[in-house]
């Protein structure tokens, strides 16, 4: 009986051996196919992971530039405040220069001007300076050398290197050119048309 068995199990285990090999080569295009979709979530992973980073980055600098912009507001807004305290230092009477009150409101001023240069103010040089217009704005032109700022009507600011007031300033022009547009009235007229 065992040798009749014998034929016979040489053609099952043909079979075998040709359903292992077939099963051999779906495990492994299995195999692959699963690695195919491991790479695949992965670089979405890694995809998401950077887009996430980026997110936060935008939203960091957003918040940053938000900040920065109501804190140059602010500044902007008590400029005015040191603009009259110039002025009244400006137009106070010789006799009352010594008076200890006088000294210690400018004692008061440069404080706050100290306070608001610790946060990032800035002013701006302006007079003998080459005009620029990014940081002058011209509000007339007087007898000067040519494209020099000779006087300042108003101080500007920076605040963090970002220009909050210009300066208003006079800008020098040869008197010669100075005549001359004076001298030509038409020029005006066709300026207006």
């Amino acid at each position: 009986m065992e040798e009749k068995n014998l034929p016979d199990d040489q053609p099952s285990k043909r079979v075998e051996a040709k359903e292992t090999a077939e099963d051999i080569e779906t495990l492994k295009q299995t195999l692959a196919d699963e690695k195919a979709k491991a790479e695949e979530y992965l670089a979405n992973w890694q995809r998401a992971q950077a887009d996430f980073t980026n997110y936060k980055r935008r939203a960091e600098q957003e918040k940053s530039g938000v900040t920065d912009f109501a804190n140059a507001m602010f500044v902007r807004d008590l400029l005015t405040i040191l603009d009259d305290l110039e002025r009244a230092f400006v137009s106070v009477p010789r006799q009352l220069m010594g008076l200890t009150w006088v000294d210690g409101v400018r004692l008061i001023h440069r404080k706050f001007q100290a306070i608001l240069e610790t946060q990032g103010l800035s002013e701006i040089e302006a007079e003998g300076q080459p005009f620029d217009p990014a940081l002058h704005e011209a509000v007339m032109y007087g007898e000067g050398e040519e494209g020099i700022v000779i006087d300042e009507v108003q101080k500007g600011y920076k605040f963090k290197n970002r220009v909050i007031r210009p300066s208003l300033v006079v800008v020098g022009k040869r008197k010669g050119e100075k005549e001359a547009e004076a001298e030509q009235p038409g020029k005006e007229d066709e300026a207006a048309k």
